[in-house]
C-alpha cells in the first residue's frame, strides 16, 4: 500500500520530473535489490544537495534530482515511505518532496530504520527546515505552517504519534 501511495505522488508531481532529457537517469539500471542499494550514498547526496541548495538556484539540477530521487524512493525495497494526511504538504511539491527525502534519509542513516514514527518526525523536520529556508520562492503553504506551530507549542512530537495510530 505504501509504495502504491509513493508512486501516486510520483505521477502526482508529474512526469515531467523523469524527463528524457535527465542526464544523471539516463542508462541507470533499477532491477535488483542490489541496484537499489548501490545508489544509496547517491541518493543520500542528492538529498543534501536539495536541502542545502536553495530552490532559486540551479532549477534544472534541481529538477533532474528530484527526478531520480523519486524513481529510487518508488522502487526501493530498503525504505517504505508512509504518506499520511496532515503530515505531507501534499499542495507544495518541493515540500512533498523534502518530507520523503527527510524520511529516506533517517531511515538510510538509521540502519533502515522502519519506524514511522521516528521517520515521520525527521521527514517533518527535514520539511521544516527546507520550507523555513525556501519560504520566499515557494510561497506559503498551510500545512507546514501548521506543523511549525505544533513544533513551537513542543506538540509536533504528540501530533505526529496521533496520525499513526
Amino acid at each position: 500500500m505504501k509504495k502504491i501511495l509513493t508512486l501516486a505522488i510520483v505521477l502526482f508531481l508529474g512526469l515531467n520530473l523523469m524527463a528524457q532529457d535527465n542526464d544523471k537517469a539516463q542508462g541507470l539500471e533499477l532491477k535488483t535489490e542490489e541496484d537499489y542499494k548501490k545508489m544509496e550514498p547517491v541518493i543520500l547526496r542528492g538529498i543534501d544537495w536539495l536541502q542545502e541548495t536553495p530552490v532559486a538556484e540551479s532549477k534544472k539540477e534541481r529538477k533532474e534530482i528530484s527526478g531520480l530521487l523519486m524513481l529510487w524512493m518508488s522502487g526501493t525495497p530498503s525504505v517504505s515511505i508512509a504518506i499520511v494526511e496532515g503530515l505531507v504538504p501534499m499542495g507544495n511539491p518541493d515540500c512533498m518532496i523534502a518530507f520523503m527525502c527527510g524520511w529516506t534519509k533517517y531511515s538510510l542513516d538509521n540502519n533502515y530504520s522502519k519506524d514511522n514514527l521516528k521517520c515521520a518526525k525527521a521527514a517533518v523536520e527535514h520539511t521544516i527546515e527546507f520550507y523555513n529556508k525556501n519560504k520566499k520562492d515557494i510561497g506559503k503553504s498551510k500545512d507546514v505552517e501548521n506543523l511549525i506551530k505544533k513544533q513551537k507549542k513542543g506538540t509536533l512530537e504528540k501530533y505526529i504519534k496521533s496520525k499513526y495510530s
